[in-house]
Parts: C-alpha cells; sequence; structure tokens
C-alpha cells in the first residue's frame, strides 16, 4: 500500500502540468507581490498629504468658479473638466518626485521611510514615473487644446519645481528661495492658474475678482509658515548636507513661534476682508469659520510647545496645517 502510494507520488511529480502548477503559483505570486510592491511605492512617492491636498483645492476652486456661475452647474461640463484635473494631479506628482529623487541621502537621515531609501521603488523607477508625468500631463493640456497662458503657466510650474530641487539651481539649499518658490508655485502659480484655466474654459473672461484675490493671497501667505515649518523635523540631515534652514539658525521654537504668528495675521486679514467687503463675501460664514480656526491653531501651537518641538510632535503639526489649508479650501466656494 505504501509502495504504491509512493509510486502514485512519483508518477504525480513526474507529470508536466502537476509539476509546474506549484511553481506557476510561485511564480503568479511573485508577480502580484512585484506590482503590489510597485503600486504602493509610487503611491508613497507622490506624497499623498500633498497630493490629495492637489485634489481638493482644485475642486474647490472650480466648484467656486461654478458657484459664482451656476448656469454652468451640468454633467457634461464637470466630465469636460476631469481631464484637467489629471494633468494637475501629474504635476504635482512630478513636484513632490523630483525633489525626493535629488534628496536620496538628506532622507536617509530625515525620511528613510520614503519609497526610495525604503527600497520600495528603484531610481530608475523614479525617474521613470517624473518623464510620464511630465509627458501625459502636456499631451493632455495638448488633448483639451489648453491655450497659451494655461500652458505657459503649468510649464513654468514644473521649471521651478525642478530648479527648486536641482542642481545647479537647487533653490531649496537657500532658506529665503525656498519661502518664495514654494509659495510661487502653490499660492499663485496654482490658483490662478486653475481660476483661469476653468473660466476660460466655459467661455468666461478671467479677472482679479475679490475672490480670486483672496484665495490667491491667503493661500500665498499660508505657504510661507509652511515652508518653515517642514525643516522643523529636518534640521539634522541638512546640517549633514550643508543646507542652512532657517530652522537651523534660530532654532524650532522661534520658527514656531514666527509661523503661527504668520498664520493668526492671514486669519484677521480673511475675517477683517468680510467685514470691510460684505459685498464679496459671506460674513457669516468667513468670521466664525477663521476665528474657530484661529483659536485650534493656538491649541495646536501651544501642544507642539508643551511637546518641546519633538520631531513627532513637529511632524504632526506640520500635518496639521495641511488640515486647516484644506478646511479653507472646502469652504472656499460658500464664502
Amino acid at each position: 500500500m505504501i509502495k504504491k502510494a509512493a509510486q502514485v507520488d512519483s508518477a504525480d511529480s513526474d507529470h508536466p502540468v502537476l509539476a509546474k502548477a506549484p511553481v506557476n503559483s510561485a511564480g503568479l505570486d511573485s508577480v502580484l507581490h512585484n506590482v503590489s510592491r510597485f503600486a504602493v511605492g509610487c503611491y508613497k512617492f507622490a506624497r499623498p498629504y500633498a497630493l490629495h491636498q492637489a485634489i481638493l483645492s482644485n475642486i474647490c476652486l472650480y466648484a467656486r468658479v461654478l458657484v459664482e456661475n451656476p448656469q454652468f452647474f451640468k454633467w457634461h461640463v464637470l466630465l469636460k473638466a476631469f481631464p484637467g484635473y489629471i494633468a494637475i494631479i501629474l504635476a504635482y506628482a512630478y513636484y513632490n518626485g523630483i525633489n525626493q529623487i535629488f534628496d536620496i541621502d538628506i532622507d536617509r537621515v530625515n525620511k528613510p521611510y520614503l519609497p526610495i531609501p525604503a527600497g520600495d521603488i528603484s531610481l530608475k523607477e523614479a525617474w521613470f514615473l517624473m518623464i510620464f508625468d511630465v509627458v501625459v500631463g502636456l499631451l493632455i493640456l495638448r488633448w483639451m487644446n489648453a491655450d497659451l497662458i494655461t500652458t505657459s503657466l503649468y510649464c513654468l510650474g514644473l521649471v521651478l519645481a525642478t530648479f527648486y530641487s536641482t542642481p545647479p539651481f537647487r533653490f531649496k539649499a537657500s532658506s529665503l528661495a525656498t519661502i518664495i518658490v514654494i509659495p510661487l508655485i502653490t499660492g499663485i502659480i496654482q490658483n490662478v492658474g486653475v481660476l483661469y484655466a476653468a473660466r476660460t474654459s466655459l467661455g468666461l473672461p478671467f479677472w482679479w475678482s475679490p475672490s480670486t484675490v483672496f484665495i490667491t493671497a491667503f493661500v500665498t501667505v499660508f505657504f510661507v509658515p509652511v515652508s518653515l515649518i517642514k525643516d522643523l523635523t529636518d534640521v539634522e540631515g541638512d546640517m549633514k548636507h550643508n543646507i542652512r534652514t532657517f530652522t537651523a539658525m534660530i532654532g524650532h521654537r522661534n520658527i514656531a513661534f514666527i509661523s503661527t504668528g504668520l498664520l493668526l495675521v492671514n486669519y484677521i486679514g480673511a475675517m477683517a476682508a468680510s467685514i470691510y467687503m460684505p459685498q464679496a463675501f459671506n460674513r457669516h460664514v468667513m468670521l466664525p469659520f477663521h476665528a474657530i480656526l484661529s483659536l485650534w491653531l493656538i491649541f495646536e501651537a501651544w501642544n507642539l510647545d508643551k511637546a518641546n518641538y519633538a520631531k513627532e510632535a513637529s511632524a504632526n503639526f506640520f500635518q496639521f496645517l495641511w488640515k486647516l489649508l484644506g478646511l479653507e479650501f472646502i469652504m472656499f466656494p460658500f464664502m
């Protein structure tokens, strides 16, 4: 009986289909694992918190145009705008990715969990993603017949992001250049570009309406503190690679204090705009909304100070600023 079983097992193992089944299964599992690893790595490479912010902000900016022009609130209009959002997402993925490619050595110290230093994606794969983002983004603009101003603003954002991260320009090596370039890209180019493209795609002329001026000024000012706070967790790696940030020069507490003060001034300015321009803004929304966010900001800044600006607390405060900005955009169509 045992002998027969052994013969059957031996015969089974010699059968070409049965013999290859475990190998093929293992090979399929390996392929699926690699695909899954690469997909997760690509997602992390795009820096989800910034990508989510880009998606949210651009939807809300477009929503504001539709609120001001409700006759265009139709499904075919929304679907027509969808490829444009894909192009914007690809641009933001490029902004975040090109910075990581040239920051590998710094990120091994400051952010070893990022996909390149963590080994989730290779440098060659990262470069492939960068080329893909730029080429497909520009092809989408071409397919949508984007005008010269829209295309120029889109390309200007790509160029500034490249100069920010890559030698010999590498604006990020200068603290002053950083607090100019980041607000310029995310505050002016993004907001003006999206609002301009949204209006022209609907056949509307672009103009510097109070709402356009407000959101452009607010976000531009907001990203100055963001540009400062982002370095709270990175001092060790920055100092090691001779990147003299304001945090490294004047200390964590001073940077947090200055940044919180700038944000509070921004919120006070928003409340003042609603009081002095009631015909342009909904003061019943803007006043209480910005007052609540101001108090919340003070509370979180106090918690950061209590934590003595530890790395984890600083990272949490940085993420909190993105939440504040997201809430601002969510409320923008109703202001």
